[in-house]
């Protein structure tokens, strides 16, 4: 049997989504192994948002986290994690969410992301009321221009942080998405040129503090790149479970995909043509096509797609008949994963669990 196949097939819902816990281990240590040490670690969980993989990786020494949503922060919390880093700048319902966390778990350390004066005052303003300290870590933008305040008036912000009895200066979080060189050694060199855009920075702030700060700085296209330099956290995500689009971005990675979509053959509505339950609820389609790939249908042409129905075409026919179990790999995995409330867990071909996706949910809070 290939990797992937499970003997239960009949058995097995579909659309559903199944992960494979030896290829996330097996991931794990490759992390690791970049890394150099499990502290040096500060990965995110938004990949997953599972309680089950956060345990496989505390089992490995890793203890810190990144998260981008309060569902996600709250799962960490009662994961029992050291450090939790909420990497999503928070309005005032989302800091009333963080701070009250904090003080019900109050043997993690909760920090947040803040790039301008007015979420800088909001901090303060709820700090002080919670009572609470609350680290920041300044959102630094070098070049993707999607969050962050450029590193020329960073030094401000700083200050304003230096100077309040409510919150504490916890280091510089520099995210460089936008970099995604197929080459790697094209990467590393735009991650050395977009961060020699923070080393002023850097250099005014130590002067200041009179040592080493922390610096958390990129993704998983940027981990091995970000990982050559010293004194740096690491927050690399879908390397937990891998995909194909980041695998075209970095193909001679460790990782392995260690997340899948089983879907069945709904329909052959016409000589070639192919109709599988793997529609937009089921699947991330903010990609151009083809949004997935399916084991035997590598091939093919993806010629439509609806909210459940994903429609493939063939050169030639394909031997196969309706209800056939098939197997596909996500370009995109991390809104994947979010459609589902559950993963099967298959261990040896089979399906031994199902792991809840605690943190696939936004959290409502009504009004008061």
């Amino acid at each position: 049997m290939e990797w992937y196949q499970i003997k239960q097939s009949e058995e097995l819902s579909s659309p559903a989504l199944v992960v494979y816990p030896e290829r996330i281990e097996h991931n794990i240590q490759e992390m690791l192994q970049i890394a150099g040490s499990a502290d040096r670690l500060w990965p995110h969980v938004k990949t997953h948002k599972m309680s089950a993989i956060v345990a496989l990786q505390k089992k490995q020494g890793i203890t810190k986290f990144k998260c981008a949503t309060t569902s996600e922060m709250l799962m960490l919390a009662r994961a029992g994690v050291d450090k939790i880093l909420l990497a999503h700048q928070p309005s005032v319902e989302k800091v009333k969410t963080l701070l009250s966390t904090q003080q019900k778990f109050s043997s993690t350390e909760f920090s947040t992301l803040c790039d301008n004066s007015d979420s800088l005052a909001l901090f303060e303003q709820l700090s002080h009321k919670h009572e609470l300290q609350l680290p920041l870590w300044i959102d630094i933008n070098n070049g993707m221009n999607r969050s962050g305040i450029v590193p020329e008036e960073a030094f401000g912000l700083y200050s304003k942080i230096k100077s309040s009895a409510h919150l504490t200066f916890a280091g510089l979080h520099i995210y460089d998405g936008h970099i995604r060189d197929h080459d790697l050694n094209q990467r590393i060199a735009n991650c050395q040129d977009h961060f020699k855009t923070v080393e002023a920075l850097i250099a005014r702030i130590e002067n200041e503090e009179k040592h080493t700060i922390k610096l958390i700085s990129g993704g998983s296209p940027s981990f091995l790149p970000h990982a050559l330099r010293q004194d740096n956290y690491l927050s690399p995500g879908t390397t937990l479970l891998w995909d194909l689009g980041y695998q075209k971005i970095w193909a001679e990675s460790p990782f392995k995909q260690a997340a899948l979509i089983l879907t069945r053959l709904i329909s052959k509505p016409a000589p070639s043509i192919y109709c599988f339950d793997l529609g937009h609820k089921a699947l991330a389609s903010e990609m151009p096509m083809p949004r997935v790939s399916i084991f035997g249908f590598e091939d093919a042409q993806h010629i439509g797609q609806s909210e459940e129905h994903l429609i493939l075409k063939t050169k030639s026919p394909i031997d196969c008949k309706v209800g056939d179990l098939f197997y596909a790999v996500p370009v995109h995995i991390c809104p994947t994963v979010a459609k589902y409330n559950a993963a099967y867990v298959c261990r040896e071909h089979e399906i031994k669990e199902v792991w809840p996706v605690e943190a696939r949910d936004y959290l409502i809070h009504p009004p008061l």
